[in-house]
């Protein structure tokens, strides 16, 4: 009796300093999953790290420390991935000199839900309606220029309804480096496209591509059917080529590749509190199957003040905001097939 009380009382003087057991628990689950994957996982396990490439991680992410970042993935990190719904935004930025001659040609929110099962990328119309304040009515692409990364960021935000977790901003001549670095990139394209820059046609179907193909692709509006909508859509056939081929590649394991990266210029992420490593392991959780481009299927414009606007579709478009706020984009892709993009 004396053995077992003073066996009580050892337990009661330690038992504050014990760790949570939730956490502990999660952590033990995450490892294993981590290493059952190792297991069995295709060489496209890291396939999503193309999306990392969109928003910087892999050439801003460790810049300066890419040694130390290889060594997180080699072995089990003691970084946890951030729990809960992100939203990361994507700025391409077709610069022109000054910011005040920038405008972010291609705007996308990339929704990661919290069950990790899918990235969203949804795209918004450059030209979109929104309203800025202190400067009144504007398309949304001259947010940035009036405002920078936060006039941007704000724009999405209040239009969306949800907070953007992370920015990136992309300058399309940076994507002719990195595409060379990965040694080109398969991109499927629906119908042909027509280069107004260059007077190059691009054939229909899926083939490889340079670092100046891709960026001269990415430039595209004025000589396909749908302008904007159609570079949008182009955006997200791009990224789903880095998927596959950093799936190829493994490239979050590669060590000599990300250190290329990481000397791209025009390549700049903000990600506020967000742990870096974290969210490249939280990233890391999605195949590149699960990546679904969602982007406005046609024209909805209006004229205000002798300028002309588009504006989102007034029946979808807030199912898609409460979809986003919700985190239930699996419930709204299946209702809305039109809005998904096809390969």
């Amino acid at each position: 009796m004396i053995e077992e009380e003073l066996l009580r009382d050892a337990f009661a003087r330690h038992e504050e300093q014990a760790p949570p057991l939730d956490p502990l628990r999660r952590a033990i689950d995450a490892l294993a999953t981590r290493r059952r994957r190792r297991r069995t996982a295709t060489r496209t396990g890291a396939a999503v790290v193309a999306v990392a490439i969109a928003l910087a991680v892999p050439v801003q992410l460790w810049r300066g420390g890419v040694a130390d970042y290889v060594a997180a993935i080699e072995v089990e990190s003691p970084v946890a991935a951030p729990e809960g719904p992100l939203n990361l935004l994507l700025l391409g930025l077709d610069r022109r000199g000054a910011m005040t001659d920038s405008r972010t040609d291609t705007i996308m929110l990339v929704h990661l839900p919290a069950d990790g099962s899918a990235a969203y990328l949804v795209s918004f119309p450059r030209d979109l309606a929104t309203d800025v304040p202190g400067a009144g009515r504007t398309k949304i692409n001259g947010a940035y220029a009036l405002g920078g990364v936060d006039g941007a960021r704000q724009a999405v935000e209040r239009l969306t309804g949800v907070r953007a977790d992370a920015v990136a901003e992309v300058e399309f001549s940076a994507l002719g480096p990195v595409t060379e670095a990965l040694g080109g990139l398969p991109v499927c394209l629906p119908e042909a496209v027509r280069s107004e820059h260059t007077g190059r046609t691009y054939p229909k179907g899926c083939r490889d591509y340079s670092g100046t193909q891709v960026a001269d692709l990415l430039r595209q509006r004025k000589t396909m059917p749908h302008g904007s909508y159609d570079r949008d859509r182009l955006g997200q056939r791009v990224l789903l080529g880095l998927a596959k081929k950093a799936g190829e590649l493994a490239l979050l394991r590669d060590a000599g590749t990300v250190s290329r990266l990481a000397g791209t210029p025009g390549i700049t992420l903000h990600t506020g509190d967000l742990s870096l490593l974290g969210l490249a392991l939280r990233l890391d959780r999605v195949e590149a199957a699960h990546i679904i481009g969602i982007s406005q299927p046609t024209f909805y414009s209006e004229k205000s003040g002798g300028v002309w606007y588009e504006r989102l579709d007034p029946k979808v478009a807030p199912g898609l905001f409460a979809a986003l706020q919700g985190d239930t984009m699996g419930e709204f892709v299946p209702l809305h097939p039109d809005w998904v993009l096809q390969e």
